[in-house]
């Protein structure tokens, strides 16, 4: 082989490196999983609010969202991911290929955090946004919502490339 046939060779396979290397989603939690939306909607009734976060802080609130779980006792209350899924809405049907990604703590405990997070959002300035849960299960086995945080990643050019509270430009 010439250095020139060489030489394009080695190119090849540093693109290739290059290019397989640059897949990996680098927002992605390790330890996290792809969660998709269920292809039956949960049954029971459904929580119709919305969260507010504070947009200094990320601090969220969901107003509405335990007193739903009180009176009805949904069984979608009953398992910390599917809490989560009523509370951030991700049982719809999104218009883009928006994945989300779910990370449980301390599975077997009262107290779970989970950390959401939604990427591919066609969003021209973030990249990904993040939202980190704190449940408490009640005598009644249901989990209700504690706290949340809301934070972004911007892209790259747009503003901070970490999870933050401020807002892309």
């Amino acid at each position: 082989m010439n250095n020139s046939a060489s030489a394009m060779k080695a190119f090849h396979l540093l693109l290739a490196i290059v290019l397989v290397a640059g897949c990996g989603d680098p927002i992605e939690q390790d330890d996290a999983t792809r969660w998709t939306p269920p292809s039956v909607a949960p049954s029971g009734p459904q929580w119709t609010g919305k969260i507010a976060a504070d947009k200094e802080t990320g601090a969220m609130t969901a107003p509405g969202f335990n007193a739903l779980i009180d009176v009805e006792a949904p069984g979608w209350a009953q398992s910390p991911d599917t809490v989560v899924a009523a509370l951030l809405d991700l049982n719809r049907g999104f218009d883009g290929p928006v994945e989300i990604y779910l990370l449980q703590e301390d599975k077997d405990s009262t107290e779970p955090v989970l950390t959401v997070t939604l990427t591919r959002l066609g969003d021209d300035s973030v990249t990904a946004i993040r939202y980190r849960i704190t449940l408490k299960r009640a005598d009644d086995g249901r989990f209700r919502f504690v706290s949340g945080k809301r934070t972004f990643r911007c892209r790259p050019g747009r503003g901070h490339q970490d999870f933050e509270t401020k807002w892309c430009s």
